[in-house]
Parts: structure tokens; sequence; C-alpha cells
């Protein structure tokens, strides 16, 4: 077993207790600061609704079809933990007229470099001198773990801004049925909800 092979199997166990440490204070950290974070959420989706308006009406784009939330690795190597959000219709990744905003989540992912940072401590006792490469390794197992904070977050969310009539785009412009995605973008994504009914 190599190094890097060495350091993913000591961290399986050292990631979910970091996160287990660190989600109550996200959790306060929601709770305190709820209606700005969904302020800023509901300002970045609008961007998206208003992009694709312009699309229809300028017949680029058709009814959407797909509204989906993404996380980009490059976020969290740069640090900037974006969620990008597109409307696209039957066409999906292939929808070329693009009607997207992206999200800062910095509020869900604001302790992730810490826990990465203490993971790299306790690393470290076992396996002297983690290099910065080494702790990008850390960063990327990690991840996920946040992402996973981050759907719920969004699942909650919507669960109350869905039934909103002015939240989702007017309904001549979506399709008869709708999915809501979140994942990696351009890579797989679950499904958070579905609106309306599927033809036969």
């Amino acid at each position: 077993m190599d190094r890097k092979e060495e350091l993913m199997t000591a961290m399986e166990s050292l990631l979910p207790e970091q996160l287990s440490k660190s989600i109550r204070s996200i959790t306060l950290h929601f709770e305190k600061h709820s209606k700005e974070i969904v302020h800023t959420f509901l300002e970045a989706f609008k961007k998206a609704v208003e992009q694709a308006a312009v699309l229809q009406d300028e017949k680029k784009k058709g009814k959407v079809r797909y509204i989906l939330f993404s996380y980009l690795h490059s976020s969290i190597f740069l640090q900037r933990y974006l969620i990008r959000i597109d409307l696209m219709d039957h066409a999906f990744y292939s929808d070329s007229s693009q009607a997207v905003s992206y999200w800062d989540a910095r509020d869900i992912y604001q302790l992730f470099e810490g826990d990465v940072e203490a993971i790299r401590e306790e690393l470290g006792k076992n396996y002297p001198r983690i290099r910065e490469y080494e702790a990008d390794y850390i960063r990327y197992a990690y991840a996920p773990y946040y992402h996973g904070v981050t759907k719920a977050f969004l699942q909650a969310m919507l669960e109350e801004a869905l039934p909103e009539s002015n939240f989702l785009p007017q309904q001549e412009r979506l399709e008869s049925f709708v999915s809501i995605l979140f994942g990696e973008y351009m890579g797989e994504a679950d499904i958070l909800f579905h609106i309306g009914e599927e033809s036969i």
C-alpha cells in the first residue's frame, strides 16, 4: 500500500467524526442567520429564473424541465464554495442556452477548512509531514460530507419555498413535469423533488 492509500484508509473514521464535531455549530449558524442565508439563495435563484425567461422569449430555450443545483470541485480548492443553479429544458446538459447563476454557500462550508486542518493534524500523529498536496486528498475525500449537508439544507428550504406561487417560474414557462436535482456539475445528481405529473 502506498502512502496515498494509507492516508485514505486512515481517514475513513476521521471524516465522519470531524463532521459530527462541527455539525452543531453549522446548525446553530443556520438558525441564527436563516433569513440572510435564504435571501441570498432566493436572489441567486431569481437571476437564473430571469435568464430563462429572457431566453424563452427569444425562442432560444424550451420550457424548463430540470432545475439543477450543482457543487463544483474547483470551488472547494479555491475556497469559494459556490453552488451552480441551472434551469434547463428537455435537452438537459445539451441545452446550449444557459440560464445559470451561482449561490455563495459559504455559510454552509464555513468550517470546512478548519475541519480539514483538524483532520490533517490528527493524521500527522501517525504520518508526519503531511504535505499540501496530501491535504488536497483530505479536501477531496471530506467534501462529500459537506455536500450532503448542502443537499439537506436545500431540501428543507425548498420544502418551504415550493408551495409559494412566486418561487418557481410562471407555470407557462415550465414543463408539466419538472425535476429538481442536486449533485456534481456534469456528473451524477440526486432527485430532490418532482413537480407536476409525468405524462404516460
